[in-house]
């Protein structure tokens, strides 16, 4: 089993922040961790494959979020963090098991 690590990152405008992974992904996604600025940040979370499909979705979101899911992927994916409380800087990590 290899892990590909996917590291984003990016301040969100109004609250809102889209960041395209920059590899071809194919495997099996499984975690996802966002980690805003502050722990009182609140947000909207979703991932959308290249055929404007949404894979996964969460909201309301208060502070770093790590869930472990296993969700198949292959392509590149679009992660979307929307009515975020704060503008500040979001890192995000994907896990990919290929």
């Amino acid at each position: 089993m290899i892990i590909h690590k996917e590291i984003l990152s990016g301040t969100p405008s109004l609250g809102d922040l889209a960041v395209n992974t920059e590899v071809t992904f194919m495997g099996v996604l499984r975690q996802i961790i966002v980690s805003p600025a502050t722990s009182t940040t609140t947000y909207n979370l979703t991932i959308t494959d290249d055929n404007s499909l949404d894979m996964f979705c969460e909201s309301s979101i208060t502070g770093s979020y790590a869930p472990e899911v296993a969700l198949p992927v292959r392509g590149i994916y679009t992660i979307t963090i929307d009515s975020a409380t704060n503008d500040e800087l979001f890192t995000i990590v994907l896990g990919v098991e290929e």
